[in-house]
C-alpha cells in the first residue's frame, strides 16, 4: 500500500511540475535567411557607403520585444524575444537592406571597420521602433547623409516617420511589419545618395 501511495505521489508531483512549466521562448529577427538569399545581386563596384553610427534608444535595447500599450507605456512578452541584441539586429538588417537597395557589397559599419572610410556617409538615430496594441508598426528616425565625416557634422538632420499595419495579430507579423519599415527607410536612403561619376573613374557605359 505504501509503495502504491509513493507511486501516486510521484506521478502527482510530475503532473504539477508539468502544469507550471514555462512556455518555450520564441526568437525573431528583422530579416530572415530567405530575405537575404532572395535579395538583389550586389557588386564590388557599387557605391561605398559608410554607416558612421546607429544610435538606438535605451528603452528598446531589451531582448524582449516591445509593444506600446499607451502614450507613455510599454509592455514586453517574456517569451517573444529578439534573436540577438536589438541594436545589433537593427544595424545588421539595415546594412543588408542598404546593400541590396544599392546593389553594392561596399556598405559597411565603421563600428565594425573603424579604419575604413566610405565615399558616402550615413548617420542614423532611432527615435521609435515598436508596435502598438492594434498591431501598427511605427518607426521614427533621425538621419543625415554626406560626402564625408567632416561634411556630416554640418549637415542638417532629417526626421522621417514610417508606419505599417501587421497582416494579423501575432508577434511574427508584427516583426515582419517592423522589418518592412526598415526596408522602406533603406530605399529612401538609396534614392538620396549620389551615383559615382563613371566618367571620372574612366569607365564608359
Amino acid at each position: 500500500m505504501k509503495t502504491a501511495q509513493r507511486v501516486f505521489i510521484a506521478i502527482l508531483c510530475v503532473s504539477v511540475i508539468g502544469c507550471f512549466r514555462s512556455p518555450a521562448s520564441r526568437f525573431y529577427s528583422l530579416m530572415s535567411q530567405r530575405d537575404i538569399e532572395s535579395g538583389s545581386a550586389v557588386s564590388s563596384e557599387g557605391i561605398q557607403l559608410e554607416v558612421a553610427s546607429v544610435v538606438f534608444p535605451q528603452y528598446l535595447n531589451d531582448p524582449r520585444i516591445a509593444v506600446r500599450t499607451g502614450t507613455n507605456e510599454i509592455s514586453r512578452d517574456e517569451y517573444d524575444r529578439w534573436i540577438e541584441d536589438p541594436d545589433i539586429n537593427f544595424r545588421q538588417a539595415l546594412l543588408e537592406m542598404l546593400s541590396q537597395e544599392l546593389k553594392s557589397s561596399n556598405v559597411f559599419s565603421s563600428d565594425v571597420y573603424p579604419g575604413r572610410r566610405g565615399v558616402q556617409v550615413l548617420q542614423v538615430e532611432v527615435l521609435q521602433f515598436d508596435v502598438t496594441e492594434d498591431d501598427q508598426a511605427v518607426m521614427r528616425i533621425r538621419w543625415a547623409t554626406a560626402s564625408d565625416r567632416a561634411a556630416l557634422v554640418s549637415t542638417p538632420l532629417k526626421v522621417s516617420e514610417y508606419t505599417a499595419q501587421a497582416e494579423h495579430r501575432s508577434t511574427e507579423a508584427r516583426v515582419a511589419a517592423l522589418g518592412s519599415l526598415l526596408g522602406r527607410f533603406a530605399k529612401d536612403i538609396s534614392l538620396t545618395l549620389s551615383v559615382p561619376d563613371e566618367s571620372k573613374s574612366g569607365k564608359r557605359p
